[in-house]
């Protein structure tokens, strides 16, 4: 699952609870007050409160990393001398699920942590009890789902139906394949279509389309793919 680290100055942790709350729902392991030495690899997505103090180069060094970074400002606050330095971002308060979820659209995030796409290949034995000719069914299976519902949820645009079909069917392939921040992901943009909300479900589906395009590469790279 991804990991996102929340830091927060002691002044400034108001919005801690509800970003955190957000993250939750989207498939993040959520890490909040964490001291920055104790971060870990696993981390895709840091949010700092710009009164922490981190320094820039910290937060470049985790960007190399391949993490999203942004830090919270007031309402009204001046840019900081870090946003915008080293793909860092800015999210001014309150912070909204709209907001996070733009700003890892911008930043080309993808839901699909190391790893779990190491793990692919054993998850789907697990799933298939060991068995290589069962295995190399369900391999055969997923690429050729995968293709169909990618090519459907570019082709969706404002068909919310069709949207929630495919998140729905995604669902269950990122569990077969052990993928949990992808599966979260997918249910959250099931939500979204389901009730209406064409806003949430396009910011999701620009996530989760690239997601699927990094889960087809593997599953393509597996035995029995073709």
């Amino acid at each position: 699952m991804n990991g996102a680290l929340l830091l927060a100055s002691p002044e400034d942790t108001h919005w801690v609870a509800s970003v955190a709350r957000i993250l939750r729902d989207l498939g993040f392991a959520v890490q909040t007050g964490m001291p920055v030495s104790s971060a870990t690899a696993d981390i895709g997505l840091v949010i700092a409160d710009a009164d922490t103090g981190i320094p820039d180069t910290l937060l470049g060094a985790w960007r190399g990393a391949g993490a999203v970074c942004a830090l919270v400002l007031a309402p009204d606050a001046a840019r900081t001398l870090a946003c915008g330095e080293a793909g860092v971002a800015c999210l001014r308060q309150p912070v909204t699920e709209a907001a996070i979820l733009g700003l890892l659209a911008s930043q080309h995030f993808v839901a699909l942590t190391a790893r779990e796409a190491a793990g692919v290949e054993q998850a789907i034995a697990g799933q298939t009890f060991g068995n290589p000719a069962f295995a190399a069914e369900l391999v055969r299976a997923l690429v050729s789902s995968t293709r169909t519902d990618l090519a459907r949820l570019r082709a969706a645009a404002d068909d919310l139906d069709t949207v929630r079909g495919v998140a729905h069917r995604l669902k269950a392939s990122a569990h077969y394949v052990g993928c949990h921040a992808l599966r979260l992901m997918a249910q959250r943009l099931e939500h979204a279509a389901r009730d209406g909300d064409a806003a949430t479900a396009a910011a999701l589906a620009a996530i989760v389309e690239p997601t699927m395009v990094r889960l087809l590469g593997l599953l393509a790279t597996l035995p029995a793919s073709e």
